[in-house]
């Protein structure tokens, strides 16, 4: 069989194969009553950053009134854009935000397709429609209702309760997509503004919700609650928390803040636009984060397969390329090492076994030798 032709064909799964590739999301919070402000924030959104992305999240504080914010993003990225609004403080003392948030979850208010179409888990009984987690390319995200007591999802000031903590391990344990996103009212670790009546009021549970963070390889948790942007990570920890400012008070002295929030096959960036102290909404920071990869899972979809197989294939003997090409080695190229790494672990992950079937064992035995045979033939002069 002519080695060109079962490359070609190897590439042919890429094609084939249903590929996680990059994705951006968007982060705004505690836009409130600003809507004039909110607009502008939107309108960088769509003018630097390219739109909302895949989706639009804002962790709490979008009161008063809410569907007013939503007029913003119907005007701004179209009535189809999907908008996950989280609970905040605020939103828990008037009964009609609570209502319009329930409602945007079970009925899209009459005017959306409903959030629950989009998500693959409610939350806890008494928090189903402001609790709740859903998969999108190969992230996972998870939506906190902080003010959930265990009954009432409007019960407490702010705190990760045990209901809720079970509920959220229970969620990170069933995951099996190498990035996980996080997103809270209230900061674990708050600076600036509502130190020590954050999540940090009760810290014994504040630390086992941080552990549970940090022990299932979530990269990033996003709040908001302090109006003012700031980024935190534990010494010797990897989970980082991004406070995203705010989106609607342009009048206190951080200015206006946004998230723009791109996932890769192997690894995430969280970049900042602020409007401080131009006036004018620039990149203002970037953090980058590593995603949980599978060995040999190019694509970064959390599993080994043809996919994978066929990027692999398609980059054979190429040098200057990069994990999702195919170097599972690191050393600059693909070569014999990165298919043994794929062979290694095909099958391995989402859901699959790490031994192969018998058919794979075939298709990587096969390019191994083809590939193993053109390198043995002398050239011809």
């Amino acid at each position: 069989m002519n080695t060109r032709r079962i490359l070609a064909a190897a590439a042919l799964c890429v094609l084939a194969a249903e590929a996680a590739g990059e994705f951006h999301f968007t982060v705004t919070a505690d836009m409130r009553s600003y809507h004039s402000s909110f607009d502008a924030v939107a309108q960088s959104i769509n003018n630097d950053v390219g739109g909302p992305g895949a989706f639009h999240v804002s962790p709490g504080d979008i009161d008063g009134t809410i569907a007013d914010n939503r007029a913003v993003i119907d005007a701004r990225f179209g009535p189809s854009a999907v908008w996950y609004p989280l609970v905040g403080n605020h939103e828990t003392e008037t009964a009609a935000d609570m209502t319009w948030v329930r409602d945007e979850y079970n009925s899209g208010n009459g005017a959306r397709t409903p959030l629950k179409t989009y998500t693959n888990q409610d939350g806890p009984a008494g928090a189903v429609e402001t609790t709740f987690s859903w998969d999108y390319g190969n992230a996972h995200f998870i939506s906190l209702n902080e003010y959930y007591n265990g009954v009432s999802d409007v019960g407490t000031d702010g705190d990760v309760v045990p209901a809720l903590y079970d509920w959220l391990a229970a969620d990170l344990a069933a995951n099996q997509r190498p990035f996980v996103f996080v997103f809270g009212h209230e900061p674990a670790y708050p600076e600036n503004r509502h130190v020590g009546d954050s999540l940090d009021k009760y810290p014994a549970r504040r630390d086992a919700f941080w552990a549970l963070l940090e022990a299932q390889g979530v990269q990033a948790y996003f709040c908001g609650h302090t109006h003012y942007y700031s980024k935190h990570r534990n010494a010797g920890g990897t989970v980082w928390q991004f406070d995203a400012g705010n989106a609607g008070n342009g009048a206190i002295d951080d200015g206006l803040t946004y998230l723009d929030v791109v996932v890769g096959p192997t690894e995430a960036r969280v970049n900042v636009y602020r409007d401080k102290p131009t006036g004018t909404f620039a990149l203002a920071d970037s953090v980058t984060v590593l995603g949980l990869v599978v060995p040999g899972d190019a694509n970064g979809d959390g599993a080994v397969d043809v996919g994978d197989l066929g990027i692999l294939g398609a980059h054979y003997g190429q040098s200057g390329v990069t994990w999702a090409e195919g170097d599972f080695t690191a050393e600059g190229n693909v070569d014999v090492g990165d298919l043994g790494v794929l062979g290694a672990h095909y099958g391995a992950g989402a859901g699959g076994s790490p031994v192969p079937e018998p058919a794979s064992v075939l298709v990587l035995a096969v390019l191994a030798t083809a590939v193993g045979r053109s390198r043995r033939r002398a050239p011809r002069g």
